[in-house]
């Protein structure tokens, strides 16, 4: 009887509540009335800057509660004290999140010096970018115009930045799915100095973005620099997305001839999945894990947002979604000759024996 007479009265109170045009009070939005800082993992200045401030500005936009949005920097260790501070001492609020590159996988798979934090512990927004694709620029007098004419010459000369960098770490995936003889790097070139290394004789060849390459040498072709063979970024995009640069080039992958190869390079894409990744604690409240990605993916869609993403940095928007970061994350291979033959790859010395 009793349940009876309180099922009676909420009925009654609903039927109240419809009569008077009234609706039941809804809860606040998690982030109304707040401020969210996005802390980055580097210094001010240069694409990776305004690549996040573009996206701040359209992230107030869609979170709900329009929150305060503020941008503070945290640069050292690709990443790591970025990371690290996200994971373990800021406020498990919901009101700190973090914007790092493509190590933020690598660091903690790797065990990177000063890398404390867990994979598992973190918790993917999103990325506005996959990163890549990458070709391999050749200086003109080599005329190493075919993988084949690349796979026969000796000692090629590797212009990079330092051991450690993404785009020395795809030179050194190239030198060894490709088999290239006694290949040397030759370091410490700031990123406007590899043109130069090249044009100077310092060096013969680099790795580079095809976006990059685009953009910042438009007459590649005409000077007589070669693009023997291209690595697909990612998420599995290559030259389709970009229709100046030849679309004959050979994949990478087509190289990739045994497991053992064929196991690195999976292991390279799936812990690289998508560049300036935003991100937070898996241990903030739900409502704002949800709300987070919910307006990151809303960003992404936003014909306003890639207009001026486009405007801004002069690339395409190209996103990779949080659940397609876990995605990748979840193929990574899990055999330990792998993981060790990719640390060799990554790391100064001799690379590991192919076969």
């Amino acid at each position: 009887m009793r349940q009876q007479l309180r099922a009676i009265r909420v009925s009654v109170t609903c039927l109240v509540f419809l009569i008077c045009g009234t609706a039941f009070p809804s809860e606040e939005p998690f982030y109304k009335g707040k401020m969210l800082t996005v802390i980055q993992g580097g210094s001010p200045g240069g694409s990776g800057d305004l690549r996040i401030r573009t996206v701040n500005k359209y992230l107030r936009k869609h979170l709900p509660g329009k929150p305060t949005i503020m941008q503070k920097y945290m640069p050292g260790a690709g990443g790591i004290f970025a990371t690290n501070h996200i994971a373990n001492s800021s406020k498990q609020d919901g009101l700190t999140i973090g914007v790092v590159g493509s190590s933020i996988y690598a660091n903690a798979i790797l065990g990177a010096p000063g890398a404390r934090y867990r994979v598992k512990d973190l918790f993917f927004l999103g990325s506005p970018t996959p990163g890549g694709p990458y070709t391999l620029l050749v200086r003109p007098a080599l005329g190493l115009d075919t993988v084949e004419k690349l796979r026969a010459y000796k000692r090629l000369r590797f212009a990079q930045r330092s051991v450690g960098h993404l785009l020395y770490i795809v030179d050194r995936v190239y030198a060894y799915v490709l088999e290239l003889k006694e290949p040397k790097w030759v370091l410490g070139y700031a990123s406007s100095e590899l043109d130069q290394a090249l044009e100077r004789k310092e060096a013969d060849i680099r790795t580079t973005s095809v976006y990059s390459l685009i953009r910042t040498r438009p007459g590649w072709q005409k000077k007589g620099y070669t693009t023997p063979v291209l690595l697909k970024e990612t998420m599995g995009r290559g030259a389709e997305s970009f229709p100046s640069f030849p679309q004959d080039r050979p994949l990478l992958e087509k190289y990739a001839d045994t497991k053992l190869k064929k196991g690195v390079l999976l292991f390279h894409k799936s812990i690289r999945p998508g560049s300036t990744i935003f991100f937070t604690s898996k241990r903030i409240p739900e409502l704002a894990r949800k709300a987070l990605r919910q307006a990151i993916k809303k960003t992404w869609k936003d014909p306003a947002f890639g207009a001026e993403y486009q405007r801004m940095l002069g690339e395409g928007v190209a996103p990779v979604t949080g659940e397609q970061i876990e995605r990748a994350l979840a193929q990574i291979p899990t055999d330990p000759k792998i993981k060790e033959v990719y640390k060799q790859i990554i790391g100064g010395g001799p690379l590991p024996p192919v076969r």
